[in-house]
């Protein structure tokens, strides 16, 4: 998958116009204002597809710095306030002139682009995997495509088009006396023929632009936590394995992840002594996660071994956020300027054990009892582990006391059919409980051949309505979600599910 999603953003640039002041939220600039902790043009560039990126905007202290943040060009709007149009052609035109120094930039030239993906900059809930859509129909098709809100309204500046077209369209509506100061994107759009233009329909909140404050108020409502899911390989070698953890952690951070999910048996691989390695190494594993949480002001969630009855263990998940009194915690402030959110100290102990397949867990494993739900920036989180995805009634209770996403590490046993298993089963819960479905798996070692469970990657983000949103193949990697509460909200009001059931009688 992600050779493929490479393959399309190779060959496309991303121009974003954030010229983003408006008279309604008072002249601020509105792709600074903050959602969900970060600026909504950082979340515009987050979204945007690898690759070239152009940012246009005025002259402020922290554009450059912000577009130079996430590898893009900043282009300094020329004149100022001239309008969207003409700032798209100003980025448009970074593309084709002849480099002379002069602008601060390096040159970024149109060899290999195919698509140029038009984005405005104060679009905070934009989906990566949305754009890149865009952009392959836009490729396989010849057409503009562009993004269609809930009314089914297009919005012009979220639309992947061809670089030859786009370029055709704007010479067209060109003025010779004053280029395209204060022309309108329509008639850049009036430009196109009759099927050169289609749409896709938004996911949730992802079409909403600020530019009101009730709009501004929509997106902060619609705007949940940014995840990141780490599917690593484990270790029988603590310190490799701690190691590994250090990097992923850095990188979802790197990320600006609100939370990572690491998969389950972190601590050790299944096939190992797990109690000799509760023994030996939980605590030290618990304090890299708590010192890790506090130097990255992150959240962290981790499967691990803890000690329990006679000779077996707990399979744990332990979460665990910013200590109070950190520089982290002192740092994670709520867009309002508040409060940090309390520091998270939690642990679930896997409650369904994995004995089928001719494996035993419950033979080195005791099973927990509780289902546990954690509560970060405004949004409820449940948790699961592993084999706990074949039983629906786990993930239905957790959505029943307000879980909207359910946290899933994974090592999933190998053998055939298990993948069609995996996939199957995250769609099916994630309907059951109408949820966002993240799963975390190891990715097994290239040269393991054993029976024990060392997970088969496949890693993914499965949205509320069983959709396969992202999804990691085998080998080591990332993937980073920002949850759309709108999305699932409005799942759950179009399929009731949690409402609907009914208790069955006893057997």
């Amino acid at each position: 998958m992600s050779r493929h999603r490479h393959e399309i953003t190779a060959t496309v640039t991303s121009v974003v116009l954030a010229g983003g002041s408006s008279s309604r939220l008072g002249g601020e600039d509105k792709t600074r204002l903050r959602i969900a902790g970060a600026p909504v043009l950082e979340r515009v560039l987050r979204a945007a597809p690898a690759g070239r990126r152009v940012v246009v905007g005025p002259a402020t202290e922290d554009g450059a710095d912000l577009a130079g943040r996430h590898g893009a060009h900043f282009v300094r709007e020329d004149p100022p306030g001239s309008g969207p149009l003409a700032a798209l052609a100003r980025g448009v035109g970074e593309l084709t002139r002849a480099d002379d120094g002069e602008s601060g930039v390096d040159h970024i030239g149109t060899a290999g682009v195919q698509t140029v993906l038009v984005l405005g900059g104060d679009m905070p809930l934009l989906r990566p995997e949305t754009l890149t859509a865009l952009c392959a129909d836009s490729a396989a098709t010849g057409r503009v495509v562009a993004l269609a809100d809930s009314d089914g309204r297009t919005q012009y500046l979220c639309a992947a088009w061809p670089l030859a077209r786009l370029l055709d369209a704007l010479a067209a509506v060109e003025n010779p006396e004053g280029g395209w100061a204060d022309g309108s994107l329509r008639s850049l759009y009036a430009q196109l023929g009759e099927g050169e233009l289609t749409t896709r329909a938004a996911i949730g909140a992802e079409a909403t632009d600020v530019d009101t404050p009730e709009s501004l108020a929509e997106a902060r409502r619609a705007a949940g936590p940014r995840i990141a899911l780490a599917q690593i390989t484990v270790s029988e070698e603590f310190e490799t394995t701690a190691r590994t953890v250090r990097r992923a952690v850095a990188d979802a951070a790197a990320a600006g992840a609100h939370l990572v999910l690491l998969p389950e048996a972190t601590l050790t691989p299944f096939g190992t002594d797990l109690r000799r390695a509760a023994e030996a190494h939980h605590d030290a594993f618990e304090s890299l996660l708590q010192e890790l949480a506090d130097q990255h002001a992150l959240v962290i969630a981790a499967g691990s071994f803890t000690t329990a009855d006679a000779d077996r263990v707990h399979n744990t998940v332990i979460v665990r956020g910013p200590a109070p009194g950190s520089h982290a915690t002192a740092a994670a402030t709520d867009d309002a300027g508040g409060a940090a959110d309390d520091p998270i100290h939690l642990e679930y102990r896997k409650i369904h054990l994995f004995d089928a397949y001719g494996h035993r867990e419950s033979d080195t494993v005791a099973p927990g009892r509780e289902l546990v739900t954690i509560d970060l920036h405004g949004t409820r989180l449940g948790l699961a582990t592993c084999y706990d995805v074949r039983f629906a009634e786990q993930f239905t209770a957790l959505a029943r006391r307000g879980a909207e996403a359910i946290l899933l590490p994974l090592a999933w046993a190998d053998g055939p059919g298990k993948s069609e298993q995996l996939r199957l089963l995250l769609q099916a819960r994630a309907l059951d409980s109408t949820s966002v479905v993240l799963a975390a798996d190891q990715a097994p070692p290239t040269d393991y051949s054993g029976r024990a469970a060392h997970g088969i990657g496949q890693s993914a983000v499965i949205g509320p309505l069983g959709q396969i949103r992202q999804e990691l193949g085998r080998e080591e990697g990332m993937l980073v979600v920002d949850l759309d509460l709108a999305e699932i909200a409005a799942a759950r009001a179009a399929l009731p599910v949690l409402e609907h059931a009914a208790d069955l009688p006893p057997a």
